[in-house]
């Protein structure tokens, strides 16, 4: 069990922003900058940033509103912030 616990605690979350810029709405990986698409709509945006945190072993998916202030956010898989220590 030991080894379960320091593999959760040694894992990185994985952190995907669906933002405004340059008139589309973009998903971007945070740990690279890289984006991953860009969208006329914002619900596009959400439906693929869901996509690719739900195939990350742990992710948070932020989702932000035009001035660029996180509207919602949500973590996928088993986020090792909740492992009792």
């Amino acid at each position: 069990m030991e080894i379960d616990k320091w593999y959760f605690i040694c894992m990185k979350r994985v952190v995907y922003d669906v933002m405004h810029k340059n008139d589309e709405w973009c998903v971007v990986k945070s740990s690279d900058k890289a984006t991953e698409g860009r969208f006329k709509n914002k619900l596009d945006a959400v439906e693929l940033g869901r996509f690719l945190a739900m195939r990350e072993e742990v992710a948070e998916l932020r989702i932000r509103k035009l001035d660029g202030s996180i509207q919602s956010e949500s973590l996928f898989g088993k986020d090792p912030q909740q492992v009792e220590g």
